[in-house]
Protein backbone atom coordinates (compact mmCIF):
# COMPACT_ATOMS: atom_id res chain seq x y z
CA UNK A 1 0.00 0.00 0.00
CA UNK A 2 1.27 3.64 -1.04
CA UNK A 3 2.46 5.74 2.13
CA UNK A 4 2.03 9.18 1.90
CA UNK A 5 5.00 11.75 2.55
CA UNK A 6 5.11 15.47 3.70
CA UNK A 7 8.85 16.51 3.23
CA UNK A 8 10.46 19.86 4.22
CA UNK A 9 13.88 20.69 2.91
CA UNK A 10 12.84 19.81 -0.90
CA UNK A 11 14.51 22.39 -1.94
CA UNK A 12 17.67 21.93 -0.28
CA UNK A 13 20.67 20.41 -1.19
CA UNK A 14 20.11 17.26 0.91
CA UNK A 15 16.33 16.99 0.36
CA UNK A 16 16.44 17.53 -2.66
CA UNK A 17 18.39 14.94 -3.27
CA UNK A 18 16.59 12.05 -0.60
CA UNK A 19 13.15 13.25 -2.37
CA UNK A 20 14.88 12.17 -6.03
CA UNK A 21 16.10 8.55 -4.35
CA UNK A 22 13.08 7.89 -2.32
CA UNK A 23 10.33 8.75 -5.23
CA UNK A 24 12.58 6.07 -7.62
CA UNK A 25 12.74 3.75 -4.36
CA UNK A 26 8.85 3.86 -3.40
CA UNK A 27 7.11 5.29 -6.95
CA UNK A 28 3.69 4.29 -5.89
CA UNK A 29 4.27 7.09 -2.72
CA UNK A 30 2.36 10.27 -3.04
CA UNK A 31 4.82 12.84 -1.95
CA UNK A 32 3.78 16.39 -0.74
CA UNK A 33 6.49 19.42 -0.03
CA UNK A 34 6.39 22.63 1.82
CA UNK A 35 7.84 25.08 -0.69
CA UNK A 36 8.29 29.12 0.03
CA UNK A 37 7.88 30.37 -3.60
CA UNK A 38 6.19 29.92 -6.56
CA UNK A 39 9.11 30.25 -8.96
CA UNK A 40 10.34 26.46 -7.53
CA UNK A 41 6.84 24.95 -7.75
CA UNK A 42 7.88 23.01 -11.19
CA UNK A 43 10.96 21.87 -10.59
CA UNK A 44 9.69 20.26 -7.31
CA UNK A 45 6.89 19.03 -9.11
CA UNK A 46 9.03 17.13 -12.00
CA UNK A 47 11.24 15.53 -9.28
CA UNK A 48 7.58 13.68 -8.08
CA UNK A 49 5.95 15.74 -5.42
CA UNK A 50 2.52 15.87 -6.26
CA UNK A 51 1.35 18.52 -3.99
CA UNK A 52 2.81 22.25 -3.00
CA UNK A 53 2.18 23.26 0.53
CA UNK A 54 2.62 26.96 0.19
CA UNK A 55 4.23 28.29 3.25
CA UNK A 56 7.67 28.66 5.35
CA UNK A 57 9.22 27.20 8.11
CA UNK A 58 7.31 29.53 10.62
CA UNK A 59 3.94 28.52 9.27
CA UNK A 60 3.37 26.20 12.18
CA UNK A 61 -0.52 25.73 12.07
CA UNK A 62 -0.11 24.55 8.11
CA UNK A 63 3.06 22.16 9.34
CA UNK A 64 1.42 20.67 12.17
CA UNK A 65 -1.61 20.23 9.96
CA UNK A 66 0.12 18.65 7.34
CA UNK A 67 2.42 16.56 9.09
CA UNK A 68 -0.73 14.77 10.50
CA UNK A 69 -1.79 14.01 7.30
CA UNK A 70 1.38 12.14 6.37
CA UNK A 71 2.40 8.54 7.29
CA UNK A 72 6.14 9.51 6.94
CA UNK A 73 7.52 13.11 7.51
CA UNK A 74 11.11 13.79 6.20
CA UNK A 75 12.54 16.95 7.90
CA UNK A 76 15.55 17.48 5.87
CA UNK A 77 15.40 21.37 6.80
CA UNK A 78 16.85 23.63 9.81
CA UNK A 79 18.40 21.41 12.24
CA UNK A 80 18.32 24.15 14.89
CA UNK A 81 14.95 25.29 14.81
CA UNK A 82 13.08 23.96 17.73
CA UNK A 83 9.45 25.19 16.86
CA UNK A 84 9.96 23.91 13.37
CA UNK A 85 10.32 20.28 15.20
CA UNK A 86 7.81 20.86 17.54
CA UNK A 87 5.41 21.93 14.95
CA UNK A 88 6.33 18.62 13.26
CA UNK A 89 5.65 16.44 16.38
CA UNK A 90 2.84 18.09 17.35
CA UNK A 91 1.02 17.13 13.83
CA UNK A 92 2.68 13.73 13.50
CA UNK A 93 2.10 12.90 17.29
CA UNK A 94 -1.85 12.88 16.45
CA UNK A 95 -1.41 9.55 13.96
CA UNK A 96 -1.65 7.47 17.15
CA UNK A 97 -3.93 9.69 19.32
CA UNK A 98 -6.36 9.38 15.51
CA UNK A 99 -5.30 6.34 14.38
CA UNK A 100 -3.46 4.21 16.77
CA UNK A 101 -0.70 3.57 14.57
CA UNK A 102 2.70 5.57 14.87
CA UNK A 103 3.98 8.22 12.30
CA UNK A 104 7.30 8.08 10.88
CA UNK A 105 9.54 10.84 11.44
CA UNK A 106 13.06 10.59 9.66
CA UNK A 107 15.04 14.14 10.52
CA UNK A 108 18.21 15.23 9.63
CA UNK A 109 20.52 16.74 12.71
CA UNK A 110 24.55 17.05 11.70
CA UNK A 111 27.62 15.92 13.15
CA UNK A 112 27.98 19.35 14.36
CA UNK A 113 26.26 17.91 16.99
CA UNK A 114 29.98 16.75 18.46
CA UNK A 115 31.83 19.57 17.28
CA UNK A 116 34.25 22.15 19.54
CA UNK A 117 34.70 25.51 19.24
CA UNK A 118 37.97 26.10 17.50
CA UNK A 119 39.18 28.27 15.25
CA UNK A 120 41.46 26.46 12.78
CA UNK A 121 43.00 24.09 14.80
CA UNK A 122 43.20 20.15 16.39
CA UNK A 123 42.09 20.20 19.87
CA UNK A 124 42.09 17.68 22.56
CA UNK A 125 38.50 17.15 21.92
CA UNK A 126 38.89 16.17 18.56
CA UNK A 127 40.65 13.25 20.12
CA UNK A 128 36.84 11.61 20.64
CA UNK A 129 35.42 9.66 17.90
CA UNK A 130 31.92 9.44 18.73
CA UNK A 131 30.49 6.04 17.44
CA UNK A 132 26.67 6.10 16.28
CA UNK A 133 26.67 2.21 17.63
CA UNK A 134 27.63 3.03 21.39
CA UNK A 135 24.52 4.05 22.98
CA UNK A 136 26.03 6.28 25.96
CA UNK A 137 27.76 8.19 22.93
CA UNK A 138 24.31 9.33 22.32
CA UNK A 139 23.26 9.80 25.40
CA UNK A 140 26.01 11.78 26.33
CA UNK A 141 26.22 14.17 24.05
CA UNK A 142 25.87 17.47 26.38
CA UNK A 143 22.62 19.88 25.42
CA UNK A 144 24.08 22.89 24.66
CA UNK A 145 25.74 21.64 21.64
CA UNK A 146 24.69 22.33 18.16
CA UNK A 147 21.47 21.09 16.89
CA UNK A 148 20.98 19.03 20.18
CA UNK A 149 18.00 20.76 21.52
CA UNK A 150 16.07 19.82 18.50
CA UNK A 151 17.56 15.99 18.98
CA UNK A 152 16.69 15.98 22.26
CA UNK A 153 12.99 16.70 21.65
CA UNK A 154 12.46 14.43 19.23
CA UNK A 155 14.04 11.58 21.75
CA UNK A 156 11.44 12.80 24.11
CA UNK A 157 8.19 12.27 21.34
CA UNK A 158 10.19 9.15 20.78
CA UNK A 159 10.49 7.62 24.16
CA UNK A 160 7.17 8.36 24.69
CA UNK A 161 6.14 6.24 21.82
CA UNK A 162 3.97 9.45 20.47
CA UNK A 163 6.29 9.06 17.21
CA UNK A 164 8.69 6.30 14.90
CA UNK A 165 11.66 8.95 14.94
CA UNK A 166 14.70 8.55 13.33
CA UNK A 167 17.62 11.21 13.09
CA UNK A 168 20.74 11.06 10.53
CA UNK A 169 23.43 13.24 10.89
CA UNK A 170 25.42 13.72 8.10
CA UNK A 171 29.09 15.28 8.72
CA UNK A 172 30.49 17.05 5.82
CA UNK A 173 28.82 16.74 2.46
CA UNK A 174 30.29 17.06 -0.78
CA UNK A 175 29.49 16.07 -4.52
CA UNK A 176 26.84 17.22 -6.91
CA UNK A 177 23.24 16.74 -5.80
CA UNK A 178 19.84 15.50 -7.98
CA UNK A 179 17.65 17.53 -6.70
CA UNK A 180 15.21 19.69 -8.57
CA UNK A 181 16.91 23.31 -6.63
CA UNK A 182 20.07 23.57 -4.64
CA UNK A 183 22.49 20.74 -5.85
CA UNK A 184 25.68 22.41 -4.45
CA UNK A 185 26.62 21.32 -0.73
CA UNK A 186 27.27 23.95 1.98
CA UNK A 187 31.16 23.64 3.37
CA UNK A 188 32.88 23.53 0.05
CA UNK A 189 31.43 26.42 -1.55
CA UNK A 190 31.97 28.06 1.53
CA UNK A 191 35.70 28.43 1.61
CA UNK A 192 35.46 29.23 -2.12
CA UNK A 193 33.28 31.95 -1.76
CA UNK A 194 35.04 33.34 1.50
CA UNK A 195 38.30 33.04 -0.52
CA UNK A 196 37.18 35.03 -3.31
CA UNK A 197 35.69 37.75 -1.00
CA UNK A 198 39.10 38.33 0.59
CA UNK A 199 40.70 37.77 -2.94
CA UNK A 200 43.20 34.99 -1.42
CA UNK A 201 43.51 31.70 -1.48
CA UNK A 202 43.20 30.98 2.94
CA UNK A 203 43.49 28.79 5.31
CA UNK A 204 42.12 28.98 8.54
CA UNK A 205 44.16 29.44 11.42
CA UNK A 206 46.86 26.24 11.35
CA UNK A 207 44.20 24.56 9.82
CA UNK A 208 44.66 20.90 11.41
CA UNK A 209 41.04 20.30 12.38
CA UNK A 210 39.32 17.16 11.63
CA UNK A 211 36.39 16.35 9.85
CA UNK A 212 34.63 13.36 8.64
CA UNK A 213 32.74 13.62 4.98
CA UNK A 214 30.20 11.50 3.14
CA UNK A 215 29.32 11.77 -0.52
CA UNK A 216 25.37 12.76 -1.12
CA UNK A 217 25.21 10.18 -3.63
CA UNK A 218 25.79 7.75 -0.21
CA UNK A 219 24.35 9.84 2.13
CA UNK A 220 20.72 9.45 0.36
CA UNK A 221 21.35 5.56 0.26
CA UNK A 222 21.51 6.07 4.08
CA UNK A 223 18.15 7.71 4.25
CA UNK A 224 16.59 5.00 2.54
CA UNK A 225 18.26 2.01 4.76
CA UNK A 226 16.96 4.47 7.94
CA UNK A 227 13.49 4.61 6.23
CA UNK A 228 13.03 0.87 5.50
CA UNK A 229 13.97 -0.38 8.89
CA UNK A 230 11.23 1.85 10.31
CA UNK A 231 8.82 0.81 7.72
CA UNK A 232 9.62 -3.07 8.74
CA UNK A 233 9.22 -1.54 12.57
CA UNK A 234 12.55 -3.63 13.19
CA UNK A 235 13.35 -1.21 15.76
CA UNK A 236 10.35 -1.23 18.07
CA UNK A 237 12.33 -2.05 21.85
CA UNK A 238 14.74 0.16 20.51
CA UNK A 239 15.62 3.47 22.95
CA UNK A 240 15.63 6.52 20.60
CA UNK A 241 19.46 6.85 21.10
CA UNK A 242 19.91 3.64 19.17
CA UNK A 243 17.95 5.01 16.11
CA UNK A 244 20.38 7.76 15.93
CA UNK A 245 22.62 7.59 12.27
CA UNK A 246 25.87 9.38 12.06
CA UNK A 247 26.55 9.73 7.56
CA UNK A 248 30.38 10.03 8.10
CA UNK A 249 32.71 8.02 5.84
CA UNK A 250 36.24 9.11 5.61
CA UNK A 251 38.33 11.92 7.08
CA UNK A 252 40.08 15.12 5.89
CA UNK A 253 42.16 17.59 7.62
CA UNK A 254 40.29 20.97 6.78
CA UNK A 255 43.25 22.90 5.71
CA UNK A 256 44.41 20.56 3.16
CA UNK A 257 40.93 21.10 1.48
CA UNK A 258 41.29 24.96 1.63
CA UNK A 259 45.03 24.68 0.22
CA UNK A 260 43.37 22.18 -2.78
CA UNK A 261 40.17 24.71 -3.28
CA UNK A 262 43.23 27.48 -3.64
CA UNK A 263 45.36 25.87 -6.42
CA UNK A 264 42.30 25.11 -8.30
CA UNK A 265 40.96 29.11 -8.06
CA UNK A 266 44.49 29.97 -8.66
CA UNK A 267 44.27 28.08 -11.75
CA UNK A 268 41.18 29.80 -12.41
CA UNK A 269 43.22 33.35 -12.59
CA UNK A 270 40.62 34.26 -9.80
CA UNK A 271 43.28 34.15 -6.27
CA UNK A 272 46.94 36.05 -7.34
CA UNK A 273 48.69 32.98 -5.73
CA UNK A 274 48.81 29.15 -5.26
CA UNK A 275 49.42 28.91 -1.96
CA UNK A 276 47.60 29.17 0.72
CA UNK A 277 48.06 32.17 3.46
CA UNK A 278 46.84 31.72 7.27
CA UNK A 279 44.33 34.04 7.91
CA UNK A 280 42.86 34.26 11.68
CA UNK A 281 39.56 33.36 12.42
CA UNK A 282 38.33 36.08 15.07
CA UNK A 283 40.30 38.60 11.85
CA UNK A 284 37.37 37.33 9.69
CA UNK A 285 34.37 36.18 11.75
CA UNK A 286 32.11 39.11 10.81
CA UNK A 287 33.35 39.46 6.73
CA UNK A 288 33.13 35.48 6.35
CA UNK A 289 31.42 34.18 9.28
CA UNK A 290 30.30 30.72 7.45
CA UNK A 291 33.83 29.68 7.66
CA UNK A 292 32.88 28.80 10.96
CA UNK A 293 32.10 25.14 9.98
CA UNK A 294 35.35 24.51 8.28
CA UNK A 295 37.79 25.88 11.33
CA UNK A 296 36.51 23.22 14.53
CA UNK A 297 36.65 19.67 15.01
CA UNK A 298 34.23 16.62 14.65
CA UNK A 299 34.91 12.68 14.39
CA UNK A 300 32.29 9.92 14.46
CA UNK A 301 31.52 6.90 13.23
CA UNK A 302 28.82 4.91 11.48
CA UNK A 303 29.17 2.15 12.58
CA UNK A 304 25.39 1.52 13.33
CA UNK A 305 24.64 2.46 8.98
CA UNK A 306 27.01 0.01 8.52
CA UNK A 307 25.74 -2.62 10.23
CA UNK A 308 22.20 -1.92 8.56
CA UNK A 309 23.84 -2.90 5.27
CA UNK A 310 25.37 0.86 4.17
CA UNK A 311 28.39 0.60 1.65
CA UNK A 312 29.73 4.05 0.48
CA UNK A 313 30.98 3.41 -2.88
CA UNK A 314 31.24 7.13 -4.08
CA UNK A 315 34.08 9.22 -4.67
CA UNK A 316 36.26 10.40 -2.20
CA UNK A 317 36.02 14.57 -1.02
CA UNK A 318 38.97 14.99 -2.91
CA UNK A 319 38.09 13.01 -6.18
CA UNK A 320 34.77 15.58 -6.12
CA UNK A 321 36.28 19.16 -5.13
CA UNK A 322 37.31 20.32 -8.91
CA UNK A 323 33.81 19.36 -9.90
CA UNK A 324 32.54 20.96 -6.70
CA UNK A 325 34.36 24.11 -7.50
CA UNK A 326 33.72 24.18 -10.83
CA UNK A 327 29.66 23.95 -9.57
CA UNK A 328 30.18 26.85 -6.95
CA UNK A 329 31.91 28.97 -9.60
CA UNK A 330 28.75 28.55 -11.54
CA UNK A 331 26.38 30.04 -9.48
CA UNK A 332 28.08 33.34 -8.76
Amino acid sequence: MGKHVFILGATGYIGGAVLVNLKQLFPEWTFAALVRSEKNDAAVKAAGVSEIIRGDHSAHDIIRSESAKADVVLHCADADDLPLAQAVLDGLSERIKQENQLGILIHTSGTGVVSDSSEGAWTPYADKIWNDATEDDIKSIPASQPHRNVDNLIFDYDSKKLVNAYIIAPSTIYGLGDGPVNRISQQIPTIVRSSLQLKKAIIVGEGTNVWNNVHIADLVVLYGIVLKRALADVDKKASPYEKFYFGSVKKHVFGEVQREVGKLLYSHGLVPNAEAERVEFKDIAKSAFLLKYVANNSQSRSDRGFAAGWKPVAPSLFEALTEDVEATLKQL
